[in-house]
């Protein structure tokens, strides 16, 4: 497997504003129903200081998706080598999980109805950093079956369960709803290891 590109390069306070906005609209009205020039507006900007900030919607699209694909990634993985047990490293992963989706909603929405307008090469980055999230969850539930705190004869499988689980509240997820998102992530993180018990 190949390495992921190289490192997140942390947006600037404005630059992330614009993406949260472009999120957003992206949500709202499709990403072939808004253009740069509905994205500056909204912004109250000119859209040559958009175009500034960003190349092409293309870009936006890219950097809302990867809100999702890329830098939950890098704040989540060393949760995996952090202390505790496999149990203890493995929960916070999944509340970290369950409560960036209920954070971000919108780049969590674009993230899985827009990925189909990327081209090619953007597709194929966010694709490997996927591809690297479950690998590294596979390995790591694999390793606590050989440690004896885990029961799973397939890993791989438990990963793509558990992951199918713990991004089901993007569909349905509210801030008003039934659980605030931490205790959901609580929630979430204990039945994740009640299937690994």
């Amino acid at each position: 497997m190949t390495a992921p590109p190289a490192p997140v390069r942390r947006a600037g306070a404005r630059r992330a504003e614009l993406v949260a906005l472009a999120a957003r609209l992206f949500r709202e009205r499709g990403y072939h129903g808004v253009g740069m020039r509905g994205i500056a507006e909204a912004a109250n900007m000119q859209a040559a200081s958009l175009y500034h900030h960003f190349t092409n919607k293309e870009e936006l699209l890219l950097e809302a998706i990867f809100v999702v694909d890329r830098d939950l990634i890098v704040e989540q993985l060393p949760l995996l080598d952090g202390p505790g047990t496999y149990a203890e490293r493995l929960a916070r992963l999944v509340r970290g999980h369950v409560v960036h989706i209920g954070t971000n909603r919108d780049a969590w929405w674009v993230a899985g109805r827009e990925l189909r307008a990327l081209s090619p090469g953007p597709l194929a980055t966010v694709q490997e950093y996927r591809r690297r999230y479950q690998h590294r969850i596979a390995e790591f539930i694999a390793d606590g079956v050989r440690a004896g705190e885990f029961a799973c004869d397939d890993p791989r499988l438990a990963t793509l369960a558990i992951l199918d689980m713990v991004n089901g509240p993007n569909g349905w997820f509210r801030p008003t709803g039934r659980y605030p998102i931490d205790e959901l992530g609580d929630r979430y993180a204990g039945m994740v290891l009640r299937l690994l018990r």
